[in-house]
């Protein structure tokens, strides 16, 4: 599996359909042919040709996959909404239809792992426009909950007048102060009024939530930080970086596990107690070590002890030595009184003990850089 499909994986959340509408007022209906009603409705993106430069506007975030317009997409340090559509439409007072204007909506956020504060870009397109709709008044604003606040609230001053193909487009910055130890879910929702120019707006017409919560925290690290919580974690231990501990830990998720995830326990404490169970004394079977086929061997296990997955007795795991042979990871049985059999809750690889010190620390950094929380579940892939 390569590194960067691992790193770039996305959650998607379909845009829901929704139509609000108002009476037109009085005073504005002569200047609109006589409209006494205008509505508006959003939808996904029906023609993914007319999104291109919004999304490619937006596709800075790793989070905005622009192949999926109409949805909300999320990484673990981002969120993005392209190509939502937004149609408004005015009808006389006999139900006709005497103007439209058509808008695409792109929003974009940035998460930070070691800070509190994020920016969000929105931006807005006129793809077209008809009838007596020749431009589009267009203000925006945003707000939040749990702790959050903005200086601005808004990602442009005032309303800005669109005809075809204008845009407008801007940066909203959230901040989430935390306590030591504190932590925070905060979701954005987004406001947009639009009206016709010469229609006088009475309320915002186009309303969502943010699917994903933001959290926010100080628990994890040295620095607080936010991420988006529905989106698992991924720990890539790559072979050539990790060797024989990278190799266990891909066998063991491939043949043991079926790649089921981990789930932390920030305990030093009871991490290095599951780990005398499985590679020290409390092991009813002995590790048995081989430096004349290791060098500088080590008992490195799988699920690890800082899981709650890990702490099996050494006597049920299945005793593996990964060794490199003409450029591949082979893994070969360590005991003939206990063969393998595929069965077995985790396993003891017999790994030279620097790979095994670097993943160690390789794993303590993964955690801090995804800010895993104490019993949150992680991935972990293996990559070549």
């Amino acid at each position: 599996m390569d590194a960067a499909s691992v790193v770039e994986q996305r959650q998607a959340d379909l845009l829901q359909t929704t139509t609000t509408c108002d009476r037109v007022a009085p005073a504005s209906r002569a200047a609109l042919g006589g409209a006494v009603k205008s509505c508006v409705e959003t939808k996904p993106l029906a023609d993914f040709t007319a999104s291109s430069a919004t999304g490619r506007a937006t596709a800075a975030n790793d989070a905005c996959d622009i192949t999926q317009p109409g949805y909300f997409t999320a990484t673990r340090l981002g969120v993005c909404l392209n190509g939502m559509e937004v149609t408004y439409t005015l009808f006389d007072d006999k139900g006709a239809v005497v103007g439209t204007g058509l808008m695409n909506v792109a929003t974009s956020m940035t998460l930070s792992a070691t800070k509190t504060t994020w920016d969000e870009t929105t931006t807005v397109t006129v793809v077209n426009v008809t009838g007596r709709v020749t431009s589009l008044n267009i203000s925006y604003d945003v707000a939040c909950d749990g702790g959050c606040s903005m200086s601005d609230a808004r990602p442009w001053d005032g309303t800005k007048t669109l005809a075809r193909a204008g845009t407008a487009t801007g940066t909203v910055t959230y901040s989430t102060p935390l306590t030591a130890g504190g932590l925070a879910n905060v979701t954005s929702k987004h406001h947009m009024y639009v009206v016709a120019s010469g229609a006088i707006p009475t309320q915002p017409n186009v309303n969502w939530d943010n699917p994903y919560k933001i959290r926010c925290d100080s628990q994890v690290g040295a620095n607080p930080g936010c991420i988006v919580p529905d989106i698992r974690a991924n720990f890539v231990f790559s072979l050539a970086e990790f060797g024989g501990a990278a190799a266990t830990y891909g066998w063991a998720q491939n043949a043991l596990r079926g790649g089921a995830p981990l789930s932390r326990d920030s305990n030093a404490t009871t991490a290095s107690t599951r780990r005398e169970y499985t590679c020290g004394s409390k092991s009813s079977d002995p590790f048995v070590y081989m430096d004349d086929v290791v060098p500088n061997d080590s008992c490195d296990e799988y699920p690890f002890a800082s899981s709650y997955e890990g702490g099996t007795n050494g006597a049920f795991c299945a005793d593996i030595v990964p060794l490199l042979e003409n450029g591949q990871w082979m893994i070969y049985e360590a005991r003939t009184d206990k063969p393998v059999t595929g069965t077995e809750p985790c396993v003891r690889g017999h790994v030279n003990n620097d790979d095994n010190g670097d993943a160690g620390l390789a794993l303590g950094r993964y955690v801090q850089r995804d800010r895993v929380l104490d019993t949150e579940k992680y991935n972990v892939y293996v990559t070549s």
